[in-house]
């Protein structure tokens, strides 16, 4: 899950400079993956699987990276895998238009963003029991926090991992103010969810 817990390093990749021409194969799968549109399939760039090493397959009804997972500090419900993997591929869709020179807007990011936040909180609602899904929503906030996080850093641009331990010259120190910062406030969400499930919890002991 680009879901995923990944810093990525502002500019370094998809940046702030706009382009002149999106990419138009790129934007119309995107527009397509968000949609859930029986088309996404068929709108996937011809040369995708050849610079990216898969295929999308169909999983629960979403076009997704099979090869896709829920990469998080903390491990999230298992009704979020398939979006994960569809958001993995959303993330390869945008750097697939920035390898060939024709990059996204920021739109690109933000509707692959919001449709993985609204496919997990779609996952926790088909759980029977009330607590069970406000527990599960109470992860998905936190997923999607971490996710919203990272995308604020890249400024929307192309999805880029980064090493925050990576070192160019052994006098330079690793720049930790990016983790710092997603740690922080993974933390506070994570805080206010805690205080969310105890109060829930005090509230259901009183008509059990």
């Amino acid at each position: 899950m680009a879901a995923a817990v990944v810093m990525s390093a502002p500019g370094a990749m998809g940046g702030t400079t706009p382009a002149t021409t999106e990419n138009v194969a790129a934007a119309a799968a995107v527009r397509a993956l968000v949609d859930d549109s029986p088309d996404a399939t068929s709108l996937i760039p011809r040369d995708f699987g050849y610079k990216f090493g898969y295929d999308p397959v169909q999983v629960d009804g979403l076009l997704v990276n099979p090869n896709g997972d829920c990469s998080s500090p903390v491990t999230l419900p298992p009704e979020f895998e398939s979006a994960c993997k569809a958001h993995d591929l959303g993330y390869d869709v945008l750097r697939y238009a920035e390898r060939v020179d024709e990059p996204l807007g920021g739109w690109a990011r933000r509707s692959v963003d919001a449709a993985l936040n609204r496919r997990i909180h779609a996952a926790c609602q088909l759980r029977d029991d009330e607590f069970s899904r406000a527990r599960c929503g109470v992860m998905a906030d936190i997923a999607f926090t971490a996710v919203d996080v990272n995308s604020r850093r890249q400024e929307y641009g192309a999805p880029v991992v980064e090493n925050v331990f990576a070192r160019t010259d052994p006098a330079d120190r690793p720049n930790l103010w990016p983790l710092a910062r997603t740690v922080l406030g993974l933390f506070a969400v994570t805080a206010a969810s805690a205080v969310i499930i105890d109060a829930l919890r005090k509230f259901r002991r009183r008509f059990v």
